[in-house]
Parts: C-alpha cells; structure tokens; sequence
C-alpha cells in the first residue's frame, strides 16, 4: 500500500493559500459558470481553502474535495452515517465466496450517469479497470484484482488474486473505486483513459452533479433530477475557495456561507456555541495527531530514550490546552474506533530522566490553518527540556518530510503531523504509516519483526485479524518509534437549524450536503 500522495495531498491543502485560477471548466457544454445563479432557499454555500488538485477519482488524493467528490460520484459500497460498518451504495447487496478471493455484487437498477446512460456491471468493470491502467496513488486498493466478469448487466463478479480482509473497506473508503461514464471513459477518453477530460469534468452516479468548475474562486453543483436515491432538499451547492479562515469565519457571520468545514480554533469554537446564529457540529474522526521518531539519530536510537519521551508527555494537559472539545488524548496507536482493545499507551504515568548522547533534538512539525501543530510541538519542547533535552523547533512543509526516509540521518529528530487513513481497516493505518515501506513511514524506521506481523494480520480474517492487528499496535507502543497525542474530530460550524449532518469517521471533513435540510421556513 502507498498513500504518501494522500497524505501529502491532505495536509499540504491545510497551508495552501489557494492555486491561481486557471479559466472556466463546465461540465458540459451549456453548462452556466456563472457565480451565484441559484435562489438562496435552496441554495448550500460553503468554502474551501484550497483547490481541488483534480476531479478525476483515480487521480484525486486530497481531503478538501471530498464535498464535491463523494457527491458527484458513487462506489459499489460505502460506510454507514456515523459508523465503520459497510453498506451497500451501486450494489444492493453482495456474497463473498469462502475462501475470501471472489466478491459477488447485484447492482440496482434504474441508475443513470450524469449524462443520461445506465449504468451496468460493465461501467463498473470499466472504471476498476481504468483505476488500475492509470496507476495513481489509490491504485493499490485494486492492485489484487486479477479478473472481473460481467454475467449480467447488473452482476459484477471480482475475483482476487489472494484473499484481501480489507478489500470492502478501500472500495468503501473515500478515495476507493467510484464508477464513472461512458462520457468519459468513452466520449472523451483521448488515449489517456479519460484523464485530461477528468481532471476538470465529471461523470457519476452521484446525487449532485458539477455546474461549474472555477479554479480559485468558485466550484457549482446542481441536484441530479434523475438519482436513483433519495432527492436532496438543498437543490444547489457553491463551494468558494476562500483561503483564510478568518475571511470564511467573516462570511459565515455575513450570511454569504452557510457553514465551515474545519480549522476553528478551540476559543473561536467557544464563541460559535454562544452565537445564536450558529451551532457546532462534532463527528468522531480517524484524524490523529502523532510524533514521529526518527530511530536513526543518537538522540532517539534506543527503545530507553523513546520511552523516555513518551513518559514526559502529558497528554491530557496538551489536548486541553491546544485542542479544546475538538479533540481527545489519544487512548491508543490507532485512531479510536478503528479497532476494539487496542494497545493501551502510558505516556506521562512513569517520569523518567533521560540520558542522551548529544543532549540535542530537533522537532519538526508540519502546517495546518488552525495552527494547532505548532502550539502541540511548543508544549512538547516544554517537556522535552524538563527532562534535560536541548529543543530546536521547525516548520516544514509536506514535500520536506516525504525526502526524510531518503536520508533519515539529515532529517530531525521529530516530526508532528496529522495524517488520516485511506479507510476505517486497521490495515489503513497500520501498513503505510509503520512497516518500513510504508508510503508514511515518515522517517522509513526498519523494523523487521513489524514488517513480519503485518504481513501476518494481512493473511487473517475476523477475529484472528483483529488479534493480529492489535500484536502489531503492541509492537509500535513497545518500540516507541511513533507516539500518539490526539484524536482530533470533524468539527463544523454550521447556521443554525441546518439539519440531517451525516458524516463517517472514514470519511474527512464531510457532512452529506444530500442529507441535510435548510432551516424550517426557508
């Protein structure tokens, strides 16, 4: 698995400070461009920070998309509102054969793409065929696939090379395989399978469909009048880019946006939940704020010093101070949620002196909006130095950190960041951010006893995965070589009497725009 352009994608959309425009994308030809077309009433308004890098399914890897991509675009399955369990989205239902390697879906009927076909078990063969000829950074989650056959127009059958435990939840994850149409993969397929026409249109199943896509100023969506599901009560969306949030925090006062998405910090927070015009919506989150530990320096290269860091750390008093309610100390190595009785972590309950080769440290930390990254990694240097350590801190940005495991001895000592998982499979977290290939394995830290009980989880199913899965945590929390401070929600501040937010813990920064309903009398 490889998700290091997820992840960078992610949180380099934090910093960003918007991408210059680029001309007038539309849909379709006729399709308006025009800003701010719809009556209000109907009408959802929210803002990004920064651009969408493309709208292509099998290309895009960021977080700050994920409104208009899983609104435009559908998979097979998808996770339930507020939950990891897995429910059915194109397929209606599924059976899986017993040795693990062939996945059986029925598909519903009477759904049509945005340009009118139907789709059909050929769509999907197509589109997971497609994901794995372009080969972009989620390419993996299809990489098993050895053979899909088509028994019917509303029968798709996907047979594994080998049996892969976490195969539902990467096609149920955010950026897991969605179906695309023939508009795209036929009409405009231009010997690059669809991908310049993708990267500005769409073609999905989904309950809106894009208007209008203008680079740095302003993303429409229109309801689709012929989805297959449930219609949506907000009828159009407008999605702004609007870098700083303090301008959003502005507009959403104004009127103009009907709601944020992320990077309030705890004391604005405080004063949204006394803002009678407002209201603050919490969904549980696989977002983590972890330290890396960079095992190749001789500050940090014995389990005894690490452990001796993880001491110092009073997780309580950080989350408190930095975070507020939008966040809880991190119980565990995996995002909570994602497995039952985890490894438990005893940071702070055991104060220990360090005795350290060179007495200096280096901490990194990379950028986000709210700035919660660098207030954590001052009240880790704080600690660090009581325990007799010689603290340098440093900003970085994303492109920095994905060379460290190149050359881990001229990278820091630490690294705080923020990373999210692809899915709400423990294998999500476990495989990119702790074997020593890992796409996030910041610093690349080998560790072949870790390699050797991923690969281990990896073969199991049911509860002897989830056993293998904990030994893996077990191993991490007792070699130290990352740390965990945080688990920090979705929290959005909306206007008051919005209803019906739908998120997942999966699912980053998105709340259902089909889902929720304007305020009564709208």
């Amino acid at each position: 698995m490889n998700r290091s352009t997820s992840f960078a994608a992610a949180l380099a959309v934090l910093a960003a400070t918007g991408l210059a425009g680029c001309g007038d994308a539309a849909k379709k030809s006729g399709a308006s461009t025009a800003s701010g077309a719809a009556s209000t009433d109907t009408t959802l308004n929210l803002a990004f920070q920064a651009d969408m890098s493309s709208l292509d399914p099998d290309i895009y890897y960021d977080v700050e998309g994920d409104v208009v991509m899983l609104s435009v675009y559908e998979g097979l399955v998808k996770y339930k509102a507020d939950s990891t369990e897995i429910e059915g989205a194109l397929a209606e239902s599924w059976e899986v054969s017993e040795d693990g390697q062939t996945y059986t879906f029925k598909l519903h009927d009477g759904v049509k793409f945005h340009d009118g076909t139907a789709m059909t078990s050929k769509s999907v063969k197509a589109s997971i065929e497609r994901r794995q000829a372009v080969k972009g950074g989620s390419g993996y989650m299809v990489a098993d696939v050895d053979k899909i056959t088509t028994p019917d127009d509303l029968t798709v059958v996907i047979h594994l090379g080998k049996p892969v435990d976490a195969f539902l939840d990467n096609l149920a994850g955010i950026w897991g395989p969605k179906v695309i149409g023939p508009e795209a993969l036929v009409d405009n397929a231009a010997g690059d399978h669809g991908q310049k026409y993708l990267g500005t249109h769409t073609d999905g199943t989904g309950p809106y469909e894009l208007t209008a896509f203008n680079r740095g100023t302003e993303y429409t969506l229109k309801a689709n009048p012929a989805y297959w599901g449930s219609k949506p009560a907000y009828t159009d969306l407008s999605i702004k880019i609007v870098p700083d949030v303090s301008a959003q925090r502005l507009q959403l006062k104004e009127g103009s946006l009907d709601g944020i998405l992320h990077s309030y910090t705890p004391s604005d927070i405080a004063a949204a939940q006394k803002d009678p015009a407002l209201q603050v919506v919490e969904k549980p989150s696989f977002a983590k704020t972890v330290l890396y530990v960079n095992t190749s320096r001789p500050s940090t290269d014995s389990v005894e010093e690490r452990k001796a860091i993880a001491a110092s750390l009073d997780l309580p008093g950080m989350v408190s101070q930095v975070y507020g309610s939008t966040a809880t100390p991190a119980k565990g190595p995996y995002p909570e949620g994602m497995i039952d009785g985890q490894p438990a972590l005893d940071y702070g309950t055991t104060p220990k002196t360090a005795k350290v080769a060179s007495g200096k440290l280096t901490l990194a930390y990379g950028p986000d909006a709210g700035g919660a990254l660098a207030r954590v990694a001052g009240l880790i240097q704080i600690q660090l130095e009581k325990l007799g350590y010689d603290v340098t801190l440093k900003a970085v940005q994303l492109p920095d950190t994905f060379d460290y495991k190149n050359d881990p001895e001229k990278a820091p000592d630490l690294l705080l960041l923020s990373p999210v998982p692809d899915a709400a499979h423990p294998d999500s977290w476990a495989q990119p951010f702790w074997t020593s290939k890992g796409g996030i394995n910041a610093f690349g830290n080998p560790d072949t006893v870790l390699d050797g009980l991923v690969t281990k989880a990896q073969a199991a199913s049911g509860e002897a995965a989830d056993d293998a899965y904990k030994a893996v945590g077990q191993r991490v929390v007792g070699e130290a070589s990352m740390l965990f401070i945080a688990d920090v929600k979705d929290t959005f501040v909306m206007k008051k009497g919005i209803t019906g937010f739908v998120g997942a813990p999966a699912y980053e920064w998105f709340l259902q725009p089909s889902a929720l309903k304007p305020p009564a009398g709208e």
